[in-house]
């Protein structure tokens, strides 16, 4: 966390300019913080000399009124060059624990700074080295911050207050593998060969797991585990032989609200997906397969692997992955790998990552009888058009094929 300075001096300062802010509420992905963007245009006219602030409109937050203090050419305390930056808390006595951040988009990178301060009454905090004001303008080789010439701060607050969590989740995860309260018990059989030769002959042996569950939770969780369900009446074991015990644990353990350990993720990283792609556990599947996109290194030796696995296990964030190495190696790809056993539906998936790579040096659209937004979608990553899916708060189904996630925007749009 930055250090952050008290700003109260400036409060006395007769060098302000109000300025007519546009401030928009925005989704933030911490559901406690509320987020709002701050747009000062024509910052570099503001007043710029050291001192001189520039005061945004207020917004209301948290039962209080809050506004930017923008000091373009940096406030007393800042280093020559600096552009400083404080929150201002405008109404309320009553002593208020924050948590705050401030930042602003480019084009390749994020900047964002994070406070933690008591506002007491009418006070402000933040930083008087905030950034570089020169670094914000940009110049003809480096873009800067600016858009149209307005400068967007992203400010995010939330309370630093102590508030108990929801024990709905901890109740849940009681549960787990209650024999007393469960109604329905899974018989896990691992089967494995004897690597012995006397023993090649023999007939598999196998490893018995139990674990006990309870039909409401599956039968709501999906259609797949409540088919499973259906499969037996009263605590007659349901005997399940392909997957292993610790992964079929972990995938009750996660239907019940618990978390994943990266550690287990290494080591089950594709059975979590198989099994949870087997069982309908869509989320598990998803962050398996981040999990696994992100510790994977795609090679020339094992692209056609990944992708034939991918395209069979539906997982289209590692196709993408794929894809991008290809069009990224193309050369090497067309000179050493095969693509005999590779299916033809992936030929959208591959335009689609031609035409992100060469995007970045024409911008320009060709894509004739498209709507805008079919362009758009045509073109975006997987991670964003799941995340588009998932902030319509339908309950829709974010795990599928580029062309299947496109269409269910397209519906609900």
């Amino acid at each position: 966390m930055d250090d952050n300075n008290n700003n109260d001096a400036a409060a006395v300062e007769d060098d302000r300019t109000f300025v007519e802010t546009n401030i928009e509420r925005i989704k933030s992905e911490n559901p406690k913080e509320r987020l709002f963007s701050i747009t000062f245009d024509n910052f570099e006219e503001l007043p710029s000399a050291k001192g001189q602030m520039a005061l945004s409109s207020t917004f209301s937050c948290f039962g209080n009124q809050w506004r930017i203090k923008l000091h373009p050419g940096g406030y007393s305390e800042s280093l020559t060059g600096m552009v400083a930056v404080f929150l201002e808390r405008c109404s309320g006595d009553r002593e208020l624990a924050i948590k705050y951040s401030i930042g602003f988009n480019g084009d390749e990178e994020r900047m964002i700074r994070l406070g933690k301060s008591i506002f007491d009454g009418s006070v402000s905090w933040g930083w008087a080295n905030f950034y570089s004001r020169s670094e914000i303008i940009g110049d003809d080789e480096e873009g800067g911050f600016l858009v149209n010439g307005a400068l967007t701060l992203y400010v995010g607050i939330q309370l630093d207050e102590f508030i108990p969590k929801n024990p709905a989740s901890s109740f849940m995860l009681k549960l787990f593998n209650d024999e007393n309260s469960a109604d329905i018990v899974f018989e896990i059989c691992e089967q494995h060969k004897s690597d012995s030769e006397s023993d090649r002959k023999r007939a598999k042996t196998s490893t018995e797991k139990l674990y006990h569950a309870h039909r409401f939770i599956l039968q709501h969780y999906s259609a797949e585990l409540s088919a499973l369900c259906a499969t037996s009446d009263g605590m007659t074991p349901i005997i399940i032989t392909d997957v292993k015990p610790e992964v079929f644990r972990h995938l009750l353990y996660y239907v019940y609200g618990g978390d994943i350990s990266d550690d287990d993720f290494a080591v089950h990283e594709k059975d979590f997906i198989n099994a949870a792609d087997k069982y309908g556990v869509t989320n598990l599947k998803l962050e398996a397969e981040v999990w696994y996109v992100n510790n994977t290194e795609i090679t020339i030796d094992n692209v056609i692997d990944n992708l034939l696995y991918a395209d069979a296990m539906n997982c289209a964030l590692l196709k993408e992955s794929v894809m991008d190495f290809i069009v990224e190696s193309k050369e090497e790809v067309m000179q050493r790998v095969s693509f005999q056993d590779v299916p033809g539906d992936v030929c959208k998936d591959l335009l689609a990552a031609v035409s992100r790579h060469y995007e970045k040096d024409s911008p320009g659209d060709d894509g004739e009888g498209e709507t805008e937004v079919e362009k758009t979608y045509s073109k975006m990553r997987i991670r964003d058009l799941r995340q588009k899916l998932d902030e319509k708060g339908l309950g829709l189904d974010i795990d599928g094929s580029r062309e299947a996630l496109i269409a269910n925007l397209k519906e609900h749009s």
